[in-house]
């Protein structure tokens, strides 16, 4: 196929009709309250028809997929050049993520054709079309795979986290070459395989009213202003407050969000005050830890009986906190995007912390959606983020999506604490919820 036969009105159409099937959950997440058994009808027919689709068709199609999927996931994530004072990048961004996936899913097509038309040649028997669209299925496996920098939010099983169908890999691809068959030999009996992907025991999400003893905190800090060294002394009487009026309700365990005091507070009087309050609950809070020159710490610090342990973040934001280009190259790019800033640090270990006689493992945004958090199986986990830097945007239902998919693959219940949206916890199934 030569480049200019890719820009046609059909395949830009398809693509896009494919598209919108495969990322309409997270819309329908963000925007709507349906009734549960509805979304799930909803979303199990329109991740059927667009994986059935895609593989049906060419690799212009499958490029313009790829392209419009991308853009539908993560356009987000050019949202925060505002802050760096450089909105104009924004577009620029969305465009350089859809092109990114667009190529990623030709070259997957392009993988598909390349066997399909290995057999022929050796065969001179089994044509081209008697297999295209089996591998076309097969190269979908790939998919979930593939984590720029380790950046693996795009993940194709999240399209049937509300549906009918579990979300483990092998069920994927049952889905998946069970629709491949479908398309090879037209034969929709072979529908019922379909049965045994089936899994109506969904993850559930509760707000913070449902807890007795924890309190999960929500604030609304916005992020243009809290990084002012004049505003701290405001964001931290709020905190403070937040965790009085938790103390007298007799709560005794209270989580606030991701750098919710923003500055390095091993080095600030607050702590102090965190201390002292820490007597009557545990608190867990998101600050900035110093732990020497161009070794600063995004980190949870943990107040319990007077002392205090700091939980340092695992895994960081490629770019955003870590940069993952080579030394002399992430330099530029530092000077350019973060006015010379040096990395955040990551720490070796996860943190656990023993409260209201469990054991919860500590987890700071990014890393509360990444598969080594959850390598030990958890069973209790809190999460802290700063949503501020993406909205107004889906960022915040596409991580609580992300959130549903781990708690049920690994049994967690999951406590988000949220600054810029909503606070919430995840229970692998309604009846998993026990504080």
């Amino acid at each position: 196929m030569k480049f200019k036969d890719y820009f046609t009105t059909l395949h830009i159409t398809k693509g896009l009709a494919i598209a919108i099937c495969l990322s309409s959950f997270i819309y329908l997440e963000h925007f709507f309250h349906l009734n549960r058994y509805l979304l799930m009808f909803i979303d199990t027919i329109l991740g059927l028809f667009g994986f059935y689709f895609l593989i049906t068709q060419n690799r212009a199609v499958w490029f313009f997929s790829g392209f419009f999927i991308g853009i539908f996931w993560l356009w987000w994530l050019g949202v925060s050049f505002k802050y760096y004072n450089m909105p104009y990048l924004e577009p620029v961004a969305i465009f350089a993520i859809g092109l990114f996936w667009g190529i990623v899913f030709a070259i997957l097509e392009k993988i598909a054709s390349f066997f399909a038309n290995f057999i022929e040649k050796k065969t001179k028997v089994i044509k081209y079309d008697l297999t295209i669209e089996l591998f076309r299925g097969l190269a979908l496996l790939i998919l979930p795979f593939i984590a720029p920098f380790g950046f693996d939010w795009l993940k194709p099983q999240l399209i049937f986290i509300d549906s009918i169908f579990g979300v483990k890999y092998w069920q994927y691809a049952l889905i998946i070459l069970t629709l491949a068959v479908i398309a090879n030999t037209k034969r929709y009996l072979f529908l019922i395989l379909l049965i045994f992907a089936i899994d109506f025991k969904k993850p559930f999400v509760y707000p913070p009213s449902y807890l007795k003893d924890i309190e999960l905190v929500s604030t609304n800090e916005s992020v243009k202003e809290k990084w002012k060294v004049q505003n701290q002394i405001k964001y931290t009487n709020m905190v403070l407050n937040k965790i009085d009026k938790a103390i007298k309700k007799g709560k005794k365990l209270i989580i606030l969000p991701e750098s919710v005091l923003p500055y390095f507070l091993n080095l600030s009087p607050t702590i102090n005050a965190l201390k002292s309050r820490s007597k009557d609950a545990t608190i867990v809070v998101g600050a900035l830890y110093y732990k020497s020159k161009d070794n600063y710490r995004n980190s949870a610090f943990v107040f319990k009986n007077g002392n205090y342990i700091v939980a340092n973040k695992v895994v960081l934001v490629p770019f955003g906190e870590a940069n993952p280009l080579p030394n002399f190259m992430s330099k530029i790019v530092n000077k350019i995007f973060f006015d010379g800033a040096v990395d955040y640090k990551a720490d070796s270990n996860y943190t656990y912390i023993d409260a209201l006689d469990k054991k919860y493992k500590i987890a700071i945004c990014y890393e509360g959606t990444h598969p080594k958090t959850f390598e030990d199986k958890p069973k209790y986990l809190i999460v802290i983020s700063n949503d501020g830097w993406f909205v107004p945007s889906i960022e915040p239902t596409l991580q609580k999506l992300l959130l549903k998919y781990y708690a049920k693959l690994y049994k967690t219940t999951i406590y988000h604490s949220i600054n810029d949206a909503k606070s919430y916890i995840v229970a692998p199934h309604p009846e998993d919820l026990d504080e």
